[in-house]
Formats: structure tokens, C-alpha cells, sequence
């Protein structure tokens, strides 16, 4: 995703962010067609309900990043509405999910969760945001290095932070995002390394609590899951390219993220 956010795209979600899609058209991606588990619907895994930014509640309706293109994906591939299905993110990196068609949660591809299940093109890039609590300012890497950091096992970000940050304080080991983000809110670290959308979404959602300090150099993405195998792949990937070239991605970002990542600075670290 080498345009990354600054594509410019169209300003809206063709027939809109309805629950109801069927009015608007029945053509899948490419004049491929896409094989629902289940006609007429996309059923779209997720492991954080909510998860500012990008799923406000724990349906479509609520809206969010994730659901707004959850939506603008049935569209596109002919499907008349989007059910939603809470799956635990370890079990979505682990290939399970849930019995829907796709998992939209903010996930990153890798190599290793790539054996067992598939991934899309990018739908965001994703470098490495620093979240930290408000009012505390990171502008270069020593005093990064002097944070109170948190980390979650689950993450790919936490062996970026060890090797390129390298914290001089041990940081506070969770399980999960859900943990990490309760023990920086609790004000028992300062700062969490997130996929940069991630922490604009939670930024934006409480500005009082979070800010976003920064961001490291990285080319990560944010991706959708597909089991393994899938006969969906190749149109999923059309559908999104589709809706990163007519602009409903960046209207989404504008929407429910408020920045982009060219706004947010960069710190460079010794080890990038």
C-alpha cells in the first residue's frame, strides 16, 4: 500500500452505511462471485466490541471503520446485509473464525499466521503508533527508552518495541489489548505500542485518557482473514482495491479516525 491513507478516494459509501444493501445492486467485484457461507449475507468476525475508531458498538448499525467497510464490502460483492460475530483474537490468528466468511479485527499479516489462514490486500497501512496517556509527551527515542511501557503477548508490535525501543524499565506483560489498554488507563504505564489506526481510533474516541505521540517507521498493514484455502480470496482482494481507488476508504478514515498517518510525527530510532 504504497499511497497508504493518502489516496484520494470518493466521499462516500455509495448507497450509504443502511443495514439493507439490496437496492444498491447485486454485482460482485470484477463480475466475479463471491460464495457466502450463508446467502445473501457477509458474515464478518471480530474480536474487540467495541473497538473505537473502529467497531462504536456491537453491530453495523453503530458504525466504525470496520463496519463501515464491512458494509461497503457487501455492496460490492452483491450480498444484501453484514452479520457480525464476536470471535477472541486468538482464535482469529489461529485461523478459527466463528463460521463467518471473513474477520475484520485490525489484524496484521504475518508469516506464521499465514499457515493457517489467508489474508487480503491491505485495506490501511499500519506502522507502529505510540499510544500514551494524555498529557505525556515522547518527541525522540531516549525519552521513549524512559517510558513505562506495556505490551501484550497476543501483539506483533511488542518485539518491535524490545528491539527498536529498547525500554529501560521492563515493561508491564499482559495477555491481550483488552488488559494492556485497562493497565494504561489505570495510569500504571505510559505508553503502548499499537498499530497506528488502532491508537488514532482510541485517541480520537477519548481524548481525555489517550494521545498519539508518535509513530515508528514500518510498512505493516492492517488486512481482512479468510480461512485457509478460501475460493473468496481473489475477489475480496478486487472489492477492496475497488473501494480504496473510488475514495470510500479515506472517507471512512476521515470519518472515524480523524487523522491520517502523514500527521502524525515520526521517531526515528537508532535501531530502524
Amino acid at each position: 500500500m504504497a499511497n497508504g491513507w493518502r489516496r484520494r478516494l470518493l466521499g462516500a459509501l455509495g448507497c450509504g452505511l443502511a443495514l439493507s444493501l439490496t437496492a444498491c445492486g447485486s454485482q460482485g467485484a470484477a463480475g466475479s462471485k463471491f460464495r457466502p457461507l450463508q446467502p445473501g449475507v457477509l458474515k464478518v468476525a471480530t474480536a474487540f466490541l467495541p473497538a473505537p475508531g473502529f467497531w462504536q458498538g456491537r453491530n453495523v448499525a453503530a458504525g466504525g471503520f470496520e463496519a463501515g467497510l464491512a458494509l461497503a464490502l457487501a455492496h460490492k460483492l452483491g450480498l444484501q446485509r453484514v452479520e457480525v460475530v464476536q470471535v477472541p483474537f486468538a482464535s482469529i490468528t489461529s485461523g478459527k473464525l466463528g463460521g463467518a466468511d471473513l474477520a475484520l479485527s485490525q489484524i496484521t499479516p504475518t508469516s506464521e499466521r499465514s499457515k493457517v489462514e489467508d489474508f487480503s490486500t491491505p485495506y490501511l497501512d499500519a506502522p507502529p503508533g505510540i499510544l500514551v496517556r494524555a498529557g505525556i509527551r515522547a518527541p525522540d527515542e531516549q525519552t521513549l527508552r524512559g517510558l513505562q511501557w506495556v505490551v501484550s503477548r497476543l501483539s506483533t508490535l511488542t518485539p518491535i518495541l524490545l528491539s527498536r525501543v529498547r525500554p529501560i524499565v521492563p515493561p508491564v506483560e499482559t495477555t491481550d489489548r483488552t488488559e494492556a489498554l485497562r493497565v494504561l488507563r489505570a495510569g500504571r504505564a505510559d505508553a503502548l505500542l499499537l498499530d497506528l489506526p488502532v491508537a488514532l481510533g482510541l485517541a480520537r474516541a477519548d481524548p481525555h485518557t489517550f494521545a498519539v505521540a508518535g509513530q515508528l517507521d514500518g510498512t505493516e498493514g492492517l488486512a481482512a482473514v479468510l480461512p485457509k484455502g478460501s475460493p473468496n480470496d481473489e475477489i475480496v482482494n478486487s472489492a477492496i482495491r475497488a473501494l480504496q481507488a473510488d475514495g470510500t476508504v479515506d472517507s471512512l478514515v476521515h470519518r472515524w479516525l480523524g487523522t491520517s498517518e502523514s500527521d502524525v510525527p515520526l521517531i526515528p530510532t537508532q535501531a530502524s
